[in-house]
């Protein structure tokens, strides 16, 4: 039984952290644990344990322990290699029949893998687990939409650890999408069997839209799947992790599965190794608690540490024997997100003002204390079809000052701030910012950003807010600014889901609001090129439209700090840490 619990009892316990460990002269240093439990910080907790409702990486990071996908990045090279599945899956090109110039993937998955209760995984878990994300009574839709070339999908009758998947054309990210996707067992999430009549070529079918909207059993099973049951005790994978405890606002606590049924491929499949015997995630979202503690080892490991925290941690003596620090590099990036359907922010040079507003070489100096470089736009610098031409905007108050004048603002009143007539009313130029203030960075962005808006006529009003009612202010539009993060992965880009008018309104979709027929053609342009060239100069055409349109301000691309016990050898990556791969190391 899944344990839960207030966050009091926690809160306490870090406000009385004392240091507990001291140098023994002639030993080292002695530590407070000594046991392969990792314990990890977390900036925030986490909702849900429902891999298509998590939206965030950091719920992310603890449900991939407990569910797995068929093929998943190699920490240390970033490819994309088979997890639960016996090899890369066979791709035949598509030449006569219905799904002619599409594709055909054929997978077979391990004998070995299981479910928790030891059934095994079939190719009907897949497909149950793709019927569920284009069910239209659940919140899926972002996730659907990176399989909407997929249009059937065929289990082998003598032996459904064989599964076909046929899409109807050569979408870029076809393979990684299919092979990366989280798979959960039918048994358990769909006990009733109310999605096992259902065809999922009919589900497929714009024409039975309206049909399957009015479905009874679509409708129940939604219900179903939606409840807390499913999202908070109810959690059952195929990973080396099971769910143990929960303690919303104190701590989740996976532990490794007795008999774990990847040990023994562990030595040639790097996804099934599992180090540590538990994990334990704690959300601790205030920076000075979380250097407290590191002090005090009552966690083993913290990734965004506050840049200047960091570096002071770093230089302490006493931390030093305790704890590793490690700066890598990240495929992340920080923005201002703009609402560009805000009547006071739909004019593109009004964005344009705003993201004059900031020196960002300054900002990563001193603000991010040198850990991190600038960025121009949503592609990683180091793609190749990154747009060189592109030059960083400049500070540039004058300027700022110049495009607000040419969109109509000046003070009528004399009270210093801009304003101008919308909509028959005298509106002012005040702009509410929401923000984390569990971030150092977020709390001295957001006030440098109000001083240096306020010399050209802007009012920033900085609202501090949760992470769970940013998150759901950004889907709702419930915002005018707002700091955000966002991320990138080692394969060609798809800005369907964060920049696609379809990704409006949902879950991790496209909060700024951007957008138009002509940008929605060139992502789709994008999706389905299957010419480099071509596709790389599209590439170019889109950033240099995000780039006129300034839908965000892009800020800047860190380096993570991250501070891990010395008795732990971390696994470190662009895609972040993955803490099945820590190795414990006992201390003589």
């Amino acid at each position: 039984m899944i344990r839960f619990h207030s966050l009091l009892a926690f809160a306490f316990s870090i406000l009385l952290l004392t240091p507990s460990c001291t140098p023994d002269e002639g030993k080292g240093t002695i530590y407070k644990n000594n046991d392969n439990t990792l314990r990890v910080r977390q900036p925030t907790d986490i909702r849900t344990m429902n891999p298509y409702f998590g939206g965030s990486k950091y719920e992310t990071s603890v449900y991939k322990l407990v569910f797995q996908e068929l093929m998943d990045f190699d920490p240390n090279t970033q490819e994309l290699t088979p997890k639960i599945i016996k090899s890369d899956p066979v791709i035949e090109e598509i030449t006569s029949g219905d799904y002619t110039g599409g594709l055909k993937f054929t997978y077979e998955i391990l004998d070995e893998a299981i479910w928790d209760d030891g059934r095994p995984i079939t190719g009907n878990d897949f497909l149950f687990s793709m019927k569920t994300i284009f069910n239209p009574k659940l919140p899926t839709k972002s996730i659907a939409a990176y399989f909407d070339n997929v249009v059937n999908i065929e289990v082998d009758e003598n032996d459904p650890k064989k599964f076909n998947v046929y899409t109807d054309n050569a979408y870029i990210l076809t393979k990684p999408g299919i092979s990366n996707f989280t798979i959960l067992p039918e048994h358990i999430y769909d006990p009733e069997g109310l999605t096992k009549t259902i065809s999922f070529i009919d589900l497929r079918n714009p024409e039975n839209a309206k049909k399957y909207a009015e479905d009874p059993d679509i409708a129940q099973f939604a219900a179903t799947f939606s409840d807390p049951e499913f999202e908070k005790e109810t959690v059952v994978g195929s990973g080396p992790y099971k769910l143990t405890e929960w303690e919303p606002g104190q701590r989740v606590v996976l532990t490794k599965k007795q008999n774990w049924w990847g040990e023994n491929l562990a030595k040639t499949n790097v996804h099934l190794a599992a180090h540590p015997d538990t994990i334990i995630f704690y959300p601790i979202k205030d920076q000075s608690a979380t250097i407290t503690a590191l002090k005090d080892e009552s966690i083993d490991v913290s990734a965004e540490v506050d840049g200047q925290l960091f570096l002071e941690l770093r230089e302490n003596g006493y931390a030093d024997s305790i704890f590793n620090f490690y700066t890598p590099s990240t495929y992340s990036y920080f923005m201002t997100i703009i609402n560009n359907r805000n009547p006071k922010l739909a004019d593109k040079k009004v964005r344009r003002a705003l993201a004059h507003l900031m020196d960002m070489d300054l900002v990563i100096n001193e603000v991010y204390n040198g850990l991190g470089a600038r960025m121009i736009g949503p592609v990683f610098p180091e793609k190749p079809y990154f747009n060189k031409d592109l030059n960083p905007i400049e500070y540039n108050l004058d300027k700022a000052k110049e495009l607000l004048k040419e969109a109509g603002w000046e003070d009528t009143n004399g009270n210093g701030i801009l304003d101008k007539m919308i909509d028959g009313t005298r509106t002012e130029l005040s702009l509410s910012y929401q923000y984390s203030p569990s971030s150092n960075f977020q709390d001295n962005y957001t006030a440098l950003f109000k001083d240096n808006a306020k010399k050209v006529g802007i009012e920033i009003v900085r609202e501090g807010l949760e992470f769970k009612v940013m998150q759901q202010n950004s889907v709702n539009g419930n915002y005018e600014l707002g700091g955000r993060g966002s991320r990138w992965f080692p394969l060609p880009d798809d800005f369907k889901q964060l920049w696609h008018t379809d990704g409006i309104g949902v879950r991790s979709g496209n909060y700024p609001r951007f957008g138009n027929a002509e940008t929605d053609a060139l992502i789709e342009d994008i999706r389905y090129s299957t010419n480099e060239e071509e596709r790389h100069a599209k590439y170019n055409e889109f950033q240099k439209i995000v780039y006129d349109e300034q839908p965000v301000i892009f800020i800047l691309v860190p380096l993570d700090r991250v501070a891990v016990h010395k008795r732990f050898e971390p696994q470190l990556g662009q895609m972040g840490l993955s803490y099945q791969h820590f190795k414990f190391n006992p201390h003589p």
